[in-house]
C-alpha cells in the first residue's frame, strides 16, 4: 500500500509498505512521488522488486576503500594493489556513487590513465587493463561477497580493452644506461644509483629489490635468497662482485633499499627527465639485465635460474635481442 504525504520541507515523501518491507524516497514534485510508487507496487508484485537504499549513498570510493581494508592485506602483492588503489582514490571516478556510475565514467577514467605526464612515464596497455578491470572486480566483489544490491549489469563490461603487445623493445643503450646513472648520483635519494644500478645487474623485480635483506644475502658465496617471490616460490640467486660490492654498503641496514613504489617512482622519473631518456621504467631494468645474459651466451636455463622465470614464453618477454645486436656474432661464426 503506497502514500504520499508532504515534508515540512515542502518536498513529498512517497512511502510503500508490505508486510516484509518499509520503502520511501523524496521528491520534489507529487507527480514523480505518484510514479514512482506505482513502479514499486508493481515490482513488488511480480517480486522483481530491488532494494537499492543500502548502495544508494555509497560511492566507488567507498568500495575501494573497504577492498584496501579488508582484501588487499590477503594478498601477496597487496604492496603493489595498494598502490593501485591509492591512485584510484585520487581520481574523479572515486567519487561516482555506485548506482550512477556507467560505462562512460570507466571510460574517462581509462583514457586519463594512459599517460602519467604523458612524456616520461606512460603506462603500458596491460597496465591501463588491470586498473579498469579491478573497478570491475570492485563491484561485483561489493554485490556477490558483501551482499550490497547492486544492478547487475557491470558498468565495465561493455569497456573495450587496450590492445597489448606481448614483446616490449625498449632497452637503455649503453649510453643511456650512463647517463641514467649519472643523473640518478644527483637525485635526493641517496641510494637511488646504488639501487638501479644493483636493478640493472640482477634482474630483480622491485619488489625482491625492496624487500632483499642483508641477512638474506651470502657475501661470501656471491648469492641472493629471495623469499616468496611474485610465482609463490623462494629462489637463490647468484650476484656479480659489483651487485655484492652495492649490497655491502647497507649490509647494517634493515633492508637494503627501504623505498615504497610511489616514492622511488617519483625520485626515478626526475632522473629520467635529468638524463632525457623517454618511455622507460623501472621494471625494464630487468629486461635490461635479461637481455645482456643472452648477449653474454647465457642459456634459456641459465637466465632462468636469475630471473625466476617458468617457461621460455614468459622469459620471451623479457629478452629484447635486435638483429644489430646480431651483427659482430654472426660475422665472427657465421650461419653455419
Amino acid at each position: 500500500m503506497a502514500t504520499i504525504g508532504k515534508t515540512k520541507t515542502g518536498k513529498w515523501c512517497a512511502q510503500v509498505r508490505t508486510h516484509q518491507k518499509y520503502i520511501s524516497k523524496t521528491f520534489i514534485s507529487k507527480a514523480h512521488a505518484s510514479k514512482w510508487a506505482k513502479e514499486v507496487e508493481y515490482q513488488l508484485d511480480r517480486e522483481q522488486f530491488e532494494d537499492f537504499s543500502d548502495s544508494a549513498k555509497l560511492s566507488l570510493g567507498d568500495m575501494l576503500t573497504r577492498y584496501k581494508e579488508e582484501i588487499t592485506p590477503t594478498k601477496k602483492s597487496r604492496d603493489t594493489e595498494t598502490h593501485k588503489i591509492n591512485l584510484m582514490l585520487r581520481h574523479k571516478i572515486a567519487k561516482v556513487r555506485l548506482l550512477d556510475l556507467k560505462t562512460h565514467h570507466v571510460l574517462d577514467f581509462k583514457n586519463e590513465i594512459k599517460l602519467n605526464d604523458g612524456k616520461y612515464y606512460p603506462r603500458a596497455a596491460s597496465t591501463v587493463n588491470k586498473y579498469v578491470h579491478f573497478v570491475y572486480t570492485v563491484w561485483e566483489t561489493a554485490r556477490i561477497n558483501w551482499g550490497i544490491t547492486l544492478p547487475p549489469l557491470n558498468p565495465v563490461s561493455l569497456v573495450k580493452a587496450e590492445k597489448v603487445k606481448d614483446k616490449i623493445d625498449r632497452i637503455l643503450t649503453p649510453e643511456e644506461y650512463q647517463d641514467l646513472l649519472a643523473a640518478c648520483s644527483k637525485s635526493n635519494l641517496v641510494f637511488l644509483q646504488d639501487m638501479v644500478e644493483f636493478a640493472y645487474l640482477t634482474a630483480m623485480r622491485f619488489g625482491e629489490i625492496t624487500k632483499l635483506k642483508p641477512k638474506n644475502v651470502n657475501f661470501e658465496k656471491s648469492t641472493a635468497l629471495l623469499l616468496d617471490t611474485k610465482n609463490g616460490e623462494s629462489r637463490l640467486v647468484p650476484l656479480t662482485d659489483r651487485a655484492i660490492e652495492i649490497a655491502k654498503k647497507y649490509r647494517f641496514q634493515p633492508r637494503l633499499f627501504p623505498i615504497t613504489r610511489d616514492k622511488c617512482r617519483h625520485y626515478f622519473e626526475q632522473a629520467m627527465k635529468r638524463a632525457q631518456i623517454h618511455k622507460f621504467r623501472f621494471h625494464d631494468l630487468r629486461a635490461c639485465a635479461i637481455t645482456n645474459l643472452f648477449l653474454n651466451g647465457w642459456s634459456i636455463a641459465e637466465v632462468s635460474v636469475v630471473s625466476g622465470h617458468k617457461t621460455w614464453s614468459e622469459l620471451q618477454r623479457y629478452t629484447r635481442i635486435k638483429a644489430s645486436d646480431l651483427i659482430v656474432k654472426i660475422n665472427k661464426k657465421g650461419i653455419v
